[in-house]
């Protein structure tokens, strides 16, 4: 005969198991969400209410930009940003003098 203690600690598992397999369903909605709306690879692009024109042609104006278009402005950054850096080091040098 079972013990009376031993039934709530087994409720327990089965309760935090399914605690955690409902975190796990929120966090991929959440990423499946995210990836749309950054523009992920693959993904269909996000339509605004309102912005079909024709049949079955959509603007795309004020969409999210495409992936390669973020690739290139974040390298544009990079390069602004070394430059400043090596701008920051010239003045640096020229005061130290």
């Amino acid at each position: 005969m079972p013990e009376s203690g031993a039934a709530p600690a087994r409720q327990r598992g089965w309760a935090g198991l399914v605690v955690l397999l409902l975190a796990v369903l929120i966090v991929a909605l959440l990423a499946g969400t995210m990836l749309k709306h950054y523009g992920a690879p693959g993904a269909p692009p996000a339509r605004a209410a309102g912005s079909a024109t024709g049949a079955g042609r959509v603007e795309t104006e004020g969409a999210v930009p495409a992936p390669g278009n973020a690739v290139a402005r974040a390298r544009g950054l990079e390069e602004t940003v070394r430059q400043q850096a090596a701008d920051l080091e010239r003045r640096i040098d020229d005061v130290a003098r």
